[in-house]
């Protein structure tokens, strides 16, 4: 996973991988999950869309436990 976070940069210019050791680690799992989601699907790589994201996951992941 490192390797995958570490081909993609952000809209800013940052590597995704050094964008997600900046966080909090309670935050990096659903912030990687988010970002390789955001890429999958062709979204823009910043930290609105990332967050939106993650948001996002974490709303579906709650619905289902």
């Amino acid at each position: 996973m490192e390797e995958q976070l570490s081909r993609l940069y952000l809209k800013d210019g940052q590597n995704a991988l050094q964008y997600v050791q900046s966080l909090n680690q309670n935050v990096r799992q659903i912030a990687i999950e988010a970002i390789l989601e955001c890429s999958k699907l062709g979204y823009p790589l910043n930290n609105m869309e990332i967050t939106s994201k993650a948001r996002d996951l974490m709303r579906k992941k709650s619905v289902h436990y």
